[in-house]
């Protein structure tokens, strides 16, 4: 059974230093039968000192205007959540990636998770779910087509 202290194997290595974390859980996953949450945790704890030695060495550097510390966390800055929201998709994987330090398909795929997110939150409807207003239309539209259609075939003698 693997535990926290136990070296990674190469490959989850490989993984954590190329910035894919969900592959490295992955592989831990596969490599060793744990449940996700093992996975998650272990690997965690493997770039907790690395990302300690990373805040410590960069916190000197100035950070952009409207960024927040809680960004290096997963969470987005305010500039990257304005830019989407004005429709600005490119700007907003731009100022992400010059933020975060991350390459352009990790940025492009954290924007657009964070745009579907504030999507579903904006109208509050599921992927592929009908608002229940757009339903009932449908059904009135439907109702008057038919009503319309008898009162033609009746007016034209039947």
């Amino acid at each position: 059974m693997f535990k926290p202290g136990d070296p990674l194997p190469p490959a989850v290595l490989a993984s954590l230093a190329q910035g894919r974390t969900i592959d490295a859980i992955k592989q831990l996953r596969e490599a060793h039968g744990l449940s996700l949450k093992e996975a998650k945790d272990i690997v965690d704890a493997h770039a907790r000192p690395a990302a300690a030695s990373h805040s410590a060495s960069h916190s000197a550097m100035p950070r952009p205007t409207g960024f927040t510390a809680s960004t290096a966390m997963g969470s987005v800055p305010d500039t990257v959540q304005h830019a989407l929201a004005q429709g600005n998709k490119i700007e907003a994987i731009r100022l992400l990636r010059e933020h975060a330090g991350i390459g352009l398909k990790e940025a492009k795929d954290r924007v657009d998770a964070l745009d579907v997110s504030r999507q579903r939150h904006a109208d509050g409807l599921a992927p592929g779910e009908m608002s229940r207003k757009t339903g009932a239309l449908t059904w009135v539209a439907v109702a008057a087509i038919v009503v319309l259609s008898a009162y033609a075939y009746l007016r034209s003698g039947a």
